[in-house]
């Protein structure tokens, strides 16, 4: 089956054009869960465990977890330490990774083509059962946290209907969102920070100091410590001018005097090395 999404736009000409595009929708697509006994898998199919065995003493049972976007552009550290497996990463979340940043990008790609890590790729926004279109005047980061949390009450279901064993695996959403863990919590949702979750982690030395300390707290003084090398006006015409690049700095977690900066239009990031 398919959807079509039909609109009006207007040519630098002036002249009103119909555009069509039709988004196909499939009902076969594979959950990838070993507890599934519905979906047709094959034996090299299967990624997730069909009993998960719980490292976070928040949740003491099987459970498979959602990466929201932000956890996955924010912690992809901790996403390349071998701790956390079973992972299930949605259409909605490469998507938008790629379309941020495409070097976080390819580090999410060469984690999920690593069958031991388990982490299983599903489309959801081809499956019929969790594709979702935008509400009128929606922004599209509302309509992509919608998407995950409707991917989650799926495969919730699904697992609850279909599950070979008596236990099946429960799934958790790790979001970093105070207000899409609200909503979650309101449909249901089990969900938790990556924070919460990564503290609660055992038989993982480690693991904490990997997690990005990416959100101030409010409580912190927004005061300068140091003064401005460039005034606002000069970093935005330096960066119009091509004279300088905006990106992320990350510091190097082993010598303080090295660094790397994720910068947007470059595929890989930019080696820095600070001179005492």
């Amino acid at each position: 089956m398919w959807t079509t999404k039909t609109f009006l736009t207007k040519t630098k000409r002036g002249n009103i054009i119909k555009i069509v595009r039709e988004h196909y929708l499939r009902d076969d697509l594979l959950c990838g869960s070993a507890a599934c006994n519905t979906c047709p898998h094959k034996d090299d199919e299967f990624v997730l465990d069909g009993k998960p065995k719980s490292i976070c003493t928040l949740f003491s049972y099987p459970h498979y977890l959602i990466l929201d976007t932000n956890v996955v552009l924010h912690q992809i550290d901790v996403l390349e330490e071998d701790a956390l497996s079973n992972v299930i990463i949605l259409q909605t979340v490469l998507e938008e990774v790629k379309h941020q940043n495409t070097a976080i990008y390819q580090r999410l790609l060469e984690i999920i083509a690593n069958k031991k890590r388990k982490f299983y790729s599903f489309v959801n926004e081809h499956h019929k059962d969790t594709y979702i279109e935008r509400n009128p005047g929606e922004k599209q980061n509302d309509r992509n946290d919608r998407a995950i949390r409707k991917a989650a009450v799926w495969y919730e279901t699904h697992l609850s209907i279909n599950s070979v064993v008596g236990q099946f695996p429960k799934i958790v959403l790790l979001t970093d969102d105070e207000n899409n863990r609200k909503i979650a919590q309101e449909e249901g949702i089990v969900c938790c920070s990556i924070k919460d979750y990564v503290e609660n982690v055992t038989g993982f030395i480690g693991l904490l100091d990997k997690l990005s300390k990416n959100v101030a707290p409010e409580a912190c003084s927004k005061d300068a410590l140091y003064p401005a090398h460039l005034t606002p006006a000069q970093i935005h015409e330096g960066i119009r001018g091509g004279k300088l690049h905006q990106g992320t700095f990350r510091a190097s977690r082993d010598n303080f005097l090295e660094g790397t900066a994720v910068i947007n239009g470059f595929e890989k990031p930019v080696s820095i090395l600070f001179v005492k």
